[in-house]
């Protein structure tokens, strides 16, 4: 059967065998290339889909030598989303070619495509499957020919993911008929011209009009010419309908066709970048256009990520940069409410400050002067009998060259008797310092001072009230909630208002003048001062010294006081930089408080305002960059390694200026800002890629 002649073929009939084979149950659809019918294998019992082409004049001897290399080829091509061809053949009786494919259940495109314009987020799932089985054809050198809604197949219901089924590869093609180019390209209201014919490859037939007006190539209408760029362009027809909820161009035959050949397609609702992507696609010259079908999926992809993008930004901007605001504000109130809570947590902050930085020497002017247990064994009379023995030794003290003589003992009522201490104050006034304690509260109505009975009667008299008061300086400490004395006082501010100094700061006044502010203000003691390194002598040892090395108390602040620590009387704990807290003498806090005293308080304490305020404006960018940063891990540890970094600069910066930095007070809060932030982030949508994927 070589001669066109000699060719017949029938259309078989419902539940005729084809081929002795399949057995044709019921026909499904018709369409421009063939009939469709649920077909039965005899011998596996399996339901098939069955293509058979129309007959007509196209189904010549060459047709359907091609319809077998074209159905060979399909029957290689197998992919995810293109119908999987099981079977070919030429019924015997009828003459029919036909394809047997796997029986899908679903809806054609098409019908989703009369719902109106979808959302970018949804079509872009179908259009990649689409796109991947068209490029896997291509690369097979296969060409589908008649890519449009109806050729593709959603498979499933509504309420499941949707696989897509791409119908009809080459079969355009192979049962198409010619189509006159002169009556095309009168279509598009163009001259008629004689063209010369390519020459044909062996399997195919030039200036043929493949596939449906709606989505032909300009290129297939001009010359009946179809290459992989009319599929790229049908696939952007398609992507243009789904999209804009129309195809890009409508009306009658005449009309459809003439857009394709000279019209441009208007851009409708769709975005700027849906439509920068798909204007290319849509060119009328086939080079201009991409390449593959992948390539304009990801070119829609790019446009939906830029999309969200500028919606996310409109949205989520305002929102997030309000939070962040909203976080620094609550840092400085978050700091002012939790300041009393973390006084502990301070304070151990402090000392380890204190234990970091290297020991400072005492300052060498000033010489302790201790009476312990040895200086009152041996039956020498009580402390309180010794006024005179204390009053001559003290006066030979200044003979000797001493500066100022401070004593740190609370003096009994009765040495206001005595001769030799009388001699004592009345001689040295101006820089003597005896101790005054007020219990139990100096502001207190009832508030009682001791030791100042120790200078009455005559004595008192000679000088007058103002030089007797003046005598005084209170030894009143603060003790923190854990027992450790940390910080001094300058002076204290008794019931009627007026100002008393301490006994500290009046003896380093002898030294050194008193910093120009409030004599009520506390300090910080320096603990960075060695208090075993200060020089001191035995009361016992004293007559010895006077008599043979006098050069001692020159020019020196000498503190008088008690040293009893088996006793336990006037011990106080103070936090040393052995990282303890220690027991010691109450002369020797005394000491370290006037040493600082007198080297003008090199220890301040920054106040904490500032740094919250600080604290609020960088959680503010803190929070603000954890935010909107689309990796977040980097940029959280980033800001915990600069929260963890402000306490360890807050140690070298003590060593170097004697600044306490306030630490805990700026970095819990913050701390905590950051925790909300990353609490918010994970409540916030997600941040869409700055960047589309390839």
């Amino acid at each position: 059967m070589t001669a066109a002649t000699d060719f017949h073929i029938s259309t078989p009939r419902p539940s005729s065998v084809l081929d002795g084979k399949y057995r044709l149950d019921e026909r499904l659809g018709e369409g421009t290339v063939g009939l469709v019918y649920r077909a039965t294998h005899l011998g596996l019992k399996k339901v098939f889909a069955v293509k058979l082409l129309k007959p007509g004049p196209a189904l010549d001897p060459f047709s359907v030598s091609r319809f077998r290399w074209e159905a060979e080829a399909l029957g290689r091509l197998r992919h995810p989303h293109v119908v999987e061809v099981t079977d070919f053949g030429v019924d015997p009786g009828t003459g029919s070619p036909y394809l047997v494919m796997e029986l899908l259940e679903g809806a054609p495109l098409a019908e989703l495509c009369r719902q109106g314009p979808l959302p970018l987020a949804r079509a872009l799932p179908i259009l990649d499957a689409i796109a991947a089985a068209v490029d896997a054809a291509h690369a097979q050198g296969i060409l589908h020919r008649d890519l449009k809604p109806g050729n593709v197949l959603l498979c499933g219901t509504d309420g499941e993911e949707r696989t897509v089924k791409v119908l009809d590869f080459g079969l355009a093609e192979i049962s198409a008929p010619p189509q006159p180019l002169a009556a095309v390209d009168r279509f598009a209201g163009e001259e008629e011209t004689e063209e010369e014919d390519e020459p044909a490859g062996p399997l195919t037939a030039t200036g043929a009009l493949l596939g449906t007006p709606l989505y032909a190539a300009p290129e297939v209408i001009r010359h009946g010419r179809a290459g992989r760029a009319a599929d790229v362009y049908s696939f952007g027809v398609i992507a243009y309908e789904m999209l804009a909820g129309r195809p890009p161009f409508q009306g009658s035959t005449r009309e459809v066709l003439a857009g394709h050949v000279a019209g441009e397609p208007a851009p409708g609702a769709l975005s700027a970048g849906v439509w920068s992507a798909l204007q290319e696609t849509l060119a009328k010259d086939p080079a201009r256009r991409p390449a593959t079908a992948r390539e304009v999926v990801r070119r829609l992809r790019a446009a939906a990520g830029q999309e969200d993008r500028i919606q996310w930004r409109r949205a989520e901007l305002p929102r997030r940069v309000f939070l962040a605001a909203l976080l620094a504000a609550a840092v400085p109130l978050a700091g002012l409410l939790l300041s009393q809570g973390l006084s502990p947590v301070e304070r151990r902050a402090d000392d380890l400050r204190f234990r970091a930085a290297p020991a400072r020497p005492p300052d060498p002017r000033i010489l302790l002067v201790t009476i312990d247990e040895a200086s009152l064994a041996g039956g020498s009379p009580a402390l309180a009998d010794r006024a005179d023995e204390i009053g001559d030794t003290l006066n030979r003290i200044f003979a000797a060259g001493a500066r100022s003589v401070a004593v740190d003992f609370l003096l009994p009522d009765t040495w206001s008797a005595s001769q030799g201490f009388s001699d004592l104050v009345l001689r040295h006034s101006e820089d003597l310092t005896l101790a005054a304690f007020s219990s139990p509260d100096m502001t207190a109505e009832d508030g009682s001072v001791l030791g100042t009975g120790s200078v009455g009667g005559l004595t008192a008299a000679a000088l007058g009230p103002g030089k007797t008061g003046s005598l005084f300086g209170f030894v009143n400490l603060d003790e923190d909630a854990d027992g450790v004395v940390r910080r001094g006082r300058l002076g204290f501010r008794d019931v009627a208002g007026g100002e008393r100094p301490s006994w500290a700061a009046r003896a380093a006044g002898a030294i050194s003048s008193i910093p120009a502010t409030s004599s009520t203000r506390s300090f910080w003691i320096d603990r960075r001062i060695d208090p075993s390194g200060f020089a001191r002598i035995s009361w016992r040892d004293v007559p010895a010294a006077l008599a043979k090395r006098p050069w001692i108390f020159r020019h020196r602040l000498v503190l008088v006081g008690g040293d009893f620590m088996a006793a336990g009387d006037d011990v106080y704990r103070v936090f040393q930089r052995s990282g303890e807290a220690e027991r010691v003498p109450g002369l020797v806090l005394q000491a370290l408080m006037v040493d600082t005293i007198a080297v003008g308080l090199p220890v301040r304490e920054a106040p904490a305002a500032p740094f919250l305020a600080g604290a609020a404006l960088w959680i503010g960018l803190a929070a603000a960059a954890l935010l909107l940063a689309r990796r977040p891990l980097p940029v959280l540890a980033a800001l915990v390694v600069a929260l963890l970094v402000y306490p360890g600069l807050s140690i070298p910066v003590f060593q170097r200026t004697g600044l306490l930095l306030p630490v805990t007070v700026p970095l819990l809060p913050a701390l905590l800002a950051l925790v909300l932030a990353v609490a918010l982030r994970r409540l916030l949508p997600p941040i869409p890629p700055w960047r589309q994927e390839s």
